[in-house]
């Protein structure tokens, strides 16, 4: 026979033994163990204010603050000039599991908008946090001087 057993409480150890009952009493099987998995989710992340915005940089990061069931194994802040980047866009690595962290974003266009998102990835996938756009400093050119002979 096969039974289902059900409303289980995910990674908890159990204790099961079949049995059957007749007229002359209930006979019991030998006792077996199981783990149920953890009810792993995604993993919650912030994404941190953009500072320190240049032509070609700006500073972010996030915070990480719960892994979800499952280890934080890849964490940063990913960029692009169109709204939800995702770990397919630009992006930094910035280490692993719970808590703060900082990025820096290289590489970017003067005077452009752009996108972010901090991410988590754990074995369940790749959450990502709050979106946040800013825009690059605009180009300067230092102009040219010339200074006249006096008279």
């Amino acid at each position: 026979f096969v039974s289902n057993i059900t409303g289980l409480t995910p990674n908890t150890l159990y204790y099961v033994r079949a049995f059957a009952d007749n007229s002359d009493g209930t006979a019991y099987g030998n006792q077996v163990t199981f783990e149920t998995s953890p009810n792993d989710t995604l993993a919650s992340v912030t994404t941190a204010s953009v500072i320190e915005i240049t032509q070609t940089t700006a500073t972010s990061g996030g915070d990480v603050t719960s892994e979800g069931g499952s280890p934080v194994t890849s964490r940063g802040v990913c960029w692009s000039t169109i709204q939800n980047p995702t770990i397919d866009n630009s992006h930094t690595v910035d280490g692993d599991g719970l808590g703060t962290y900082v990025s820096y974003l290289t590489g970017l266009s003067p005077n452009t908008q752009y996108y972010i998102r901090a991410y988590a990835t754990n074995t369940v996938g790749t959450a990502y946090g709050n979106e946040i756009s800013f825009i690059t400093v605009q180009n300067f050119t230092i102009p040219t001087v010339t200074t006249a002979n006096v008279i």
